[in-house]
């Protein structure tokens, strides 16, 4: 039947894989309970703490271990039980920690972070079969792996004087850090290349109608001063493309029933002269230098209008006054008679 309580860690494998993670967490589990001395020889503990202590045991094992200690009652007796069967896991561990340990390159992994937690996990399987290793082994183990092309990187390191190795590993991680960001920022625009200016237009169409008007600098030669535009309710009608003095707009007092019906295919669209776009004028235009210097050639040749004056030898022009067609007339006239 499968543990219905939420376990307080990871329960004991069949095969007894995470006996040395199982066994420190059971520890110190059951000395908070303050019923770790139930698992430990000559001990005096009472019948209730006993019962607490093997019902905690069983709650953290496989379920087929269940099973097979199904009968054992006093915590201690199961403790020894499970170390006789379980305790031979330093014997297996401890050559292929061995053999990880011969085999691991720092050049090998790709984060430095994953081979942080490989190194430290050797260390310990190793330190659990009783051949720890020391933090100058990590070190060295460390620098004499670095990449062959990194030698220099290595050397800097190494001259560093660290003595721990997790002080090494922040390094390295700072380091790490610091370079995907740098080749981010790199990939983000390739080298002699910037970025485009911004370029904003506004175009106003459709004004709202109403009494209104808009000045801007300099002394104009209209009403009010400076350049600007006017807007009033009336029935003229005004523009002035260069914007001095006061371009008017007039719309005519309509009656109720006698409003004439605006052409909707008439607008009143701005055209810069210096660029050819719509929208704005050349006061305050935007576009870049060299487009506009192409739209000024384009415009030349349109401007200059050839005709064509054909001339061929042996001609001759007469010239002609109507006095002397009346004289054919009058002949002519005069023969029917």
């Amino acid at each position: 039947m499968a543990n219905i309580e939420k376990l307080q860690f990871p329960a004991l494998e069949i095969t007894g894989a995470n006996y040395t993670a199982w066994i420190t967490n059971m520890e110190l589990h059951l000395d908070s309970e303050k019923i770790l001395e139930t698992i430990k020889e000559g001990n005096k503990s009472a019948s209730h703490e006993r019962s607490r202590a093997v019902i905690f045991l069983r709650k953290h094992l496989d379920e087929n271990l269940t099973h097979d200690y199904a009968r054992v009652k006093d915590p201690l007796d199961l403790w020894k039980a499970l170390k006789e069967r379980f305790d031979n896991q330093k014997k297996i561990t401890l050559p292929h920690a061995l053999d990880e340990w011969a085999n691991l390159r720092f050049q090998d992994f790709e984060k430095v972070e994953t081979y942080n937690s490989a190194i430290l996990r050797i260390a310990a399987q190793l330190e659990y079969c009783g051949k720890p290793v020391t933090e100058a082994e990590m070190l060295e183990k460390t620098y004499q792996t670095f990449h062959k092309n990194h030698y220099v990187l290595q050397e800097q390191y190494r001259n560093r004087g660290y003595t721990r190795f997790s002080e090494l590993a922040v390094a390295l991680m700072i380091a790490e850090k610091n370079n995907e960001l740098l080749i981010k920022n790199h990939n983000t625009r390739p080298t002699g290349t910037k970025a485009f200016p911004e370029v904003n237009a506004t175009d106003v169409k459709n004004p709202e109608r109403g009494n209104f008007s808009y000045r801007g600098r300099g002394r104009g030669r209209g009403h009010g001063r400076g350049r600007g535009h006017r807007f009033n309710r009336g029935n003229e009608r005004s523009y002035n493309p260069r914007g001095r003095g006061s371009n008017t707009w007039n719309r005519s007092n309509r009656g109720k029933g006698n409003e004439a019906q605006e052409n909707p295919t008439r607008k009143n669209e701005n055209v810069c002269y210096r660029c050819g776009s719509k929208g704005h004028w050349s006061q305050v235009c935007r576009t870049p230098q060299h487009l506009c210097k192409l739209y000024q050639e384009t415009i030349k040749g349109k401007a200059k209008e050839v005709n064509l004056n054909e001339h061929f030898e042996g001609t001759t022009s007469t010239y002609l006054e109507s006095s002397d067609f009346m004289d054919d007339v009058d002949e002519a006239t005069h023969q029917d008679n």
